[in-house]
């Protein structure tokens, strides 16, 4: 039987083995359905939507400046195809990567210092666009990022050396905002990360480094001292799996050198030899899968590489040869698609999102956390204004906070499926802090809270699915700040707070969220007067509200059944006393962040909403820098 041409492609008599589990992968031929589960349990069939891993090596310097983008499959070895060009010549460059889009800042560009930033989609090959700037035009800068944030580093800005850290929501376009500051001015450092955790290392500051550095990329702030590499170097390339970052190549001021570091990156200390790349260069470029580092091009004796080299990075040893860039260049820029800092994308049923905060400054940071596990919260994205006591509610695909200090009436939203920053979803009908928020999967109520002069009795709702200003919906019982709110799909609950006088409440009042109204009288809580500033958070048929403040700070949670009316029940004690935290649910569990208690904390502690207990601990917020007055929603909570 001849080979026979068909419309969808080539059939083959005997059928070859696939190339690999991507979406690209051929696997030419006929098969039987006990052949494809054959190959599918080695995890080798092609299949849709499981993209090939790539690495992009961006501009450099060669002959000329170049703006070539070069790609490679990153757990394939072969040589660089063109992928697409820079919108200038650059280099002096830095990259980094969600898993959807590579980020280039120009380094030096068109004979200038650049503040240029280019991006990339990875699913398409193609020049790349412009992205926006960077806070100071500078040269020889590092760069790295996890699933939401890119962060550069340092620099020299053609008169000084910088010690500026930039970061960028990825998932966005626009101009790049003020992180915090290196240990010191450092030009031509390198950079890698972790999910939460950057890392810069070496460069030349009065002289060639061996220093790294780290910084949380949740949190904005100053980096922190790490370690020391082996050998003080600058011009380096690095990678990272989820746990190691990889420094490879370099100069140190006499000579080139060919030394690969490796580091765990949870941890601080000195950094250990791994081994050493095929070729002595400088100018080096380093990008990576989860197992395997690529390192690319850079300037050696005899002139500019195009040579790639690969390791493992879970093991030690030599670099390997993994082919050629499609020319020679040095101070070239890598990023990955598949690199370990980009944590997947939130896909469980029962997410919370922790939106804003205070700490040592005003957060604009969105977290959040697998409701039905346990652990750490990892970055989601950023509101499009930092501040705290702030409100949210949530259908089962959109989060909305609105409101906050400083007074403002802003309301932000994001779509739960996609990493980013936060998108303008209209007014409320005056600039308001201290509100409350609650909602079903159709409509978000804010209710109460405080203009700058008086507190208000005002409750406003919108419409999630939408865009647009609030509507009024009717009055609370009384003027309200600091009060807490949750609901069933059918009426929502708020309670306790204050008039800003001075006057506490431990009311609980309800409306009815499908028709507007004024609110009706539902009970009392079981605390006294410490209840402003609590948390609170619902099953279908039960709210809970944890925490609170006024003659002084409670670890007390309250419960009350939604569907009837009556006075809250003791449900059990928080780890802490603790009072501005926030609160989010999935239909069973409840999840506290952050708060007072009494000093700033990141705890994250939990509750099964059906039973009655004590908090039990959940793990921590990812900024390190604890913070309170964050507010939380969720996409399964009690109200959807």
């Amino acid at each position: 039987m001849a080979i026979s041409s068909w419309s969808a492609g080539i059939i083959r008599p005997v059928a070859v083995p696939p190339a690999g589990p991507f979406q690209d992968g051929a696997a030419p031929g006929v098969w039987t359905l006990d052949q494809v589960a054959f190959w599918n349990q080695q995890g080798l069939w092609p299949t849709a939507g499981n993209l090939a891993p790539l690495g992009l090596f961006g501009g450099g310097s060669g002959n000329t400046s170049d703006n070539i983008i070069d790609k490679i499959v990153i757990t394939t070895a072969g040589n660089a195809t063109d992928f697409g060009d820079l919108t200038e010549p650059a280099y002096f460059s830095a990259g980094c990567s969600s898993s959807t889009r590579g980020i280039f800042a120009l380094g030096f560009a068109s004979g200038n210092q650049s503040n240029i930033i280019n991006y990339v989609s990875f699913s398409s090959a193609g020049n790349a666009l412009d992205f926006g700037d960077l806070t100071s035009a500078r040269r020889q800068l590092a760069a790295n990022s996890n699933a939401v944030r890119g962060c550069f580093a340092g620099g020299f800005n053609g008169s000084a050396i910088s010690n500026v850290i930039d970061y960028i929501t990825i998932a966005s376009t626009g101009n790049a905002t003020d992180f915090g500051d290196l240990i010191s001015g450092t030009n031509t450092p390198t950079g890698c990360a972790s999910s939460t955790r950057g890392i810069f290392g070496g460069g030349y500051t009065s002289a060639y480094s061996n220093v790294i550095q780290y910084i949380t990329i949740a949190s904005t702030g100053n980096a922190t001292d790490f370690g020391d590499l082996t050998v003080a170097r600058d011009s380096m390339g690095s990678c990272a799996s989820a746990t190691r970052g990889l420094f490879g190549a370099g100069f140190t001021g006499s000579v080139s050198v060919n030394v690969i570091d490796y580091i765990t990156i949870a941890s601080v200390g000195n950094a250990t030899d791994f081994g050493d790349l095929t070729v002595i260069a400088q100018g080096v470029a380093g990008c990576a899968s989860d197992t395997r580092g690529v390192f690319g091009g850079g300037a050696r004796s005899g002139g500019n590489s195009n040579i790639i080299d690969y390791v493992t990075i879970a093991s030690v040893g030599n670099a390997l040869d993994f082919g050629d860039l499609t020319d020679g260049r040095q101070f070239l820029a890598a990023c990955s698609s598949a690199a370990a800092a980009v944590q997947p994308t939130p896909t469980s049923a029962a997410m919370a999102f922790f939106g804003g905060g205070y700490g040592t400054e005003s957060q604009a940071s969105i977290q959040y956390v697998n409701i039905a596990t346990t652990g750490n919260a990892m970055l989601f994205g950023d509101l499009t204004v930092p501040r705290y006591n702030l409100a949210s509610c949530s259908s089962a695909t959109r989060g909305v906070w609105a409101g906050g200090t400083t007074i403002t009436n802003v309301i932000d939203y994001v779509e739960f499926s996609t990493f980013g920053r936060a998108t303008d979803f209209g007014d409320l009908v005056s600039a308001v802090t201290n509100l409350a928020g609650l909602s079903n999967n159709t409509r978000g109520l804010f209710s109460g809270g405080y203009t700058g002069s008086v507190a208000i009795n005002v409750i406003q709702y919108i419409t999630i699915a939408t865009t647009g200003n609030t509507t009024d919906f009717g009055d609370l019982l009384n003027i309200l700040n600091y009060a807490a709110s949750c609901a069933s799909s059918t009426r929502g609950i708020i309670a306790g707070g204050d008039n800003a006088a001075g006057t506490r409440f431990n009311v609980i009042q309800y409306v009815t969220i499908a028709s507007a109204g004024n609110a009706i009288d539902f009970g009392d809580l079981t605390r006294g007067s410490d209840n402003g500033s609590m948390a609170s958070c619902s099953s279908s048929t039960r709210g809970l509200f944890a925490g609170g403040s006024g003659t002084g700070t409670t670890n007390i949670i309250d419960y009350v059944t939604i569907a009837t009316t009556g006075n809250a029940t003791d449900f059990g004690d928080l780890l802490a006393a603790n009072s501005t935290l926030a609160g989010a649910s999935s239909s069973t569990r409840g999840v506290f962040a952050g708060g007072l208690a009494p000093s700033y904390t990141n705890v994250i502690q939990y509750v099964t909403i059906d039973t009655t207990g004590n908090a039990l601990d959940f793990g921590d917020l990812a900024t390190p820098n604890a913070f309170y007055s964050s507010n939380g929603c969720s996409n399964a909570h009690g109200g959807l």
